[in-house]
């Protein structure tokens, strides 16, 4: 229960995974057209639940991180870095490119729509061919930020994580089992 207490690095995973997750939860972009706007929610969305998911691993990676013994840490830490790289990467694309990664959420969905529940393959094509057009677009929103700032932090601890030395009391563990 001490080496919970006194790990930083893994404490950073456990947040950024728990900040990613929650990002899910709040408006990602809002989509503009000539009916108005709307505002889309990652977890509204396949691609977003995958983020949700991911956020839940790389916080997930992080407790184990704490609690590993040994070399089993790296392995925990390199499965919380790259949860939360591909986080970063989707948010990231967000901001650089919202119109592409709102047609990629309008193709996923309806991809995923069209195997559950037999709809029509096109609607995700004619999403994308709308931002194509510019008959729609979209802007980024809070939900894309704070899913940036969380995996950056929980990239910081993933990483952080390889350099952690545990305290005096812990090394002889460590010596005796890594």
């Amino acid at each position: 229960m001490e080496r919970l207490k006194r790990n930083p690095a893994g404490w950073g995973l456990v947040l950024g995974g728990a900040v990613i997750a929650a990002s899910t939860l709040f408006t990602w972009f809002v989509v503009e057209g000539d009916g108005g706007e709307e505002r889309i929610r990652a977890i509204e969305a396949v691609s977003g639940q995958t983020i949700m998911f991911l956020g839940v691993a790389a916080l997930i990676c992080g407790v184990l991180v704490m609690i590993s013994l040994g070399k089993g840490k790296y392995v925990w830490a390199t499965l919380g870095l790259l949860a939360s790289a591909v986080a970063v990467g989707a948010a990231v694309w967000g901001i650089v490119d919202i119109d592409g990664l709102a047609a990629r959420f309008a193709d996923v969905e309806a991809f995923s729509t069209l195997i559950t529940f037999s709809a029509d393959a096109s609607r995700g094509d004619a999403v994308g061919d709308a931002f194509e057009q510019g008959t729609i677009s979209a802007r980024p929103a809070i939900g894309m930020f704070v899913a940036l700032a969380g995996g950056l932090l929980a990239m910081a601890g993933a990483l952080l994580s390889y350099r952690y030395t545990p305290p005096v009391a812990d090394r002889t563990i460590y010596e005796r089992e890594g």
